[in-house]
């Protein structure tokens, strides 16, 4: 079994390698460019870990596919690392390879593993964390709060989920007899500490720019509009999990007589302690599919170790039912990877670019040839706005022909009253009074919107163009001209 969970382990490992550089960046991956084009310590959403590894990647290979994604991989190897190292101290090696593959094979971890996010550096940090952890509350190790004090800095340099271990680890060590003793020792105030020392840039970053990155994280989300989301949640984790493993994390989180009680209570409280915060939040707001990923790592020790133990007793309904998703899985990652890059024969390509990265290149070089058609004004720069979110800014600055310069040159719907968060931080408003503007949007009502008109010294026609890949149409968009761009405060004059 070792032989065959290695081969397929290594398989998937080298699968995303393959096609690390070959489809185009993903909306989100276009935008953490744009932090790294515009390297800080912090952002509005999100802290900068992502940022600095794509700005070490592009450094090594330049503003390519490859070079973005290329931290994922660092990230991925640190996650099977600790994975393997918690299962074989919690369990035994054969566990301890069995979870390196569900941390490969897995939804969540695969596309963590090729597509960069903050998550990617989360879970990494969140796996460290976890084998650290479990040094000091099972085996009693003082030295192991070190080693948890720099995975807990990095992880919050990554992503501020990873603060939600902070309340489990208290759980645990008031609930565990033994634990107990750590609340009277030095080791873990100093390694809470040694984290919020590796975490400083940050909360330098928030206190010069009025805390806008922990407003947006806490305070912004609980203020948005009501919505009921608990069905979303269970089904983004049966997604994350599939239903065999669903069934497995069940089986181990209830445990068995014979298990270990404070190891079965280690990945309860590591497991569920999080997922409550999530399911509280889900009552009254919207969650995302990725949020949940990284917890699961707790309890995949003990699920490994039920899958080592099913595969050496006779062939049952749920070992062919481990078997078939294991090939269903890997079926249907080969297969994403492969309609991104190539498509597929007989298919179009979806027209939700929003979600796919597709088109996005083809995008980028037509609409640098519309700005290179719009007769240069007295400073020779016409500046693309993007009345999306962000995500078109993002992709057209990667994918011009001089991405470095078109970062100085793209911005988003700020400008005209939307949100564009960092794009509102990086172009005020002010600073680009008397533009001449090229405005973009997948809509086109959201050309055709007074304050445009507002704010404009001349308005062009609407143009209507499309996006094509491989001699197809993928989806429209529309451009607009605008000369002459006056901030909000100078149109009221």
């Amino acid at each position: 079994m070792k032989r065959g969970v290695l081969v397929l382990t290594v398989a998937l490992f080298l699968l995303r390698v393959a096609f690390l550089g070959q489809p185009d960046l993903f909306p989100e991956e276009a935008y953490y460019w744009n932090y790294a084009a515009h390297l800080d310590t912090g952002y509005l959403d999100h802290p900068p870990m992502v940022a600095w590894l794509i700005h070490a990647g592009t450094a090594l290979f330049g503003d390519s596919e490859f070079g973005v994604r290329l931290g994922v991989v660092l990230c991925s190897l640190v996650t099977a690392f600790f994975t393997f190292r918690l299962t074989t101290l919690l369990f035994d090696a054969r566990a301890g390879w069995m979870a390196v593959l569900l941390v490969q094979l897995l939804p969540f971890f695969f596309l963590t593993g090729f597509m960069i996010t903050p998550d990617a550096p989360l879970t990494a940090c969140w796996a460290g964390a976890l084998y650290f952890l479990a040094r000091a509350l099972l085996q009693e190790k003082a030295g192991a709060w070190l080693g948890l004090g720099v995975c807990l800095g990095l992880g919050m340099l990554s992503k501020y989920t990873i603060a939600l271990l902070g309340p489990a680890t208290l759980i645990f060590i008031t609930v565990d007899a033994r634990a107990r003793r750590w609340w009277r020792h030095p080791a873990p105030y100093g390694a809470v500490l040694l984290a919020i020392v590796i975490f400083s840039p940050v909360i330098i970053w928030n206190a010069r720019h009025q805390w806008a990155s922990f407003a947006f994280q806490s305070a912004d989300r609980v203020a948005v509009a009501r919505r009921f989301s608990t069905h979303e949640l269970l089904a983004s984790i049966l997604v994350l999990l599939t239903p065999v493993l669903m069934l497995l994390v069940w089986r181990a989180l209830r445990g068995a007589p014979s298990d270990d009680l404070r190891r079965r209570w280690f990945a309860r409280i590591y497991t569920l302690a999080p997922l409550a915060v999530f399911l509280l939040f889900s009552l009254t707001h919207r969650v995302k599919l990725n949020w949940t990923g990284p917890l699961w790592l707790a309890v995949i020790p003990a699920v490994a170790a039920s899958l080592v133990a099913l595969a050496d007793q006779p062939a049952g309904g749920l070992r062919r039912a481990w078997v078939a998703t294991i090939a269903l899985l890997v079926v249907v990652h080969a297969t994403f990877l492969t309609y991104l890059t190539f498509g597929l024969p007989g298919l179009g390509y979806a027209p939700n670019m929003e979600l796919l990265p597709v088109g996005w290149s083809e995008m980028g070089r037509a609409i640098e040839a519309r700005r290179a058609a719009i007769p240069p004004p007295a400073d020779d720069r016409v500046l693309l706005v993007a009345l999306d979110k962000n995500f078109i800014a993002s992709e057209a600055a990667f994918y011009h022909s001089r991405p470095r310069q078109a970062v100085r040159e793209t911005t988003g719907a700020h400008l005209f009253g939307g949100r564009a968060l960092m794009y509102e931080f990086w172009f005020p408003p002010r600073d680009l009074e008397g533009a001449t503007l090229l405005l973009v949007s997948f809509t086109r009502s959201d050309l055709d919107r007074r304050r445009i008109r507002e704010r404009a010294g001349r308005v062009g026609e609407i143009e209507e163009h499309w996006v094509e890949r491989g001699g197809r149409k993928v989806r429209p968009y529309f451009t607009r001209v605008v000369e002459n761009y006056r901030a909000a405060e100078a149109a009221r004059k």
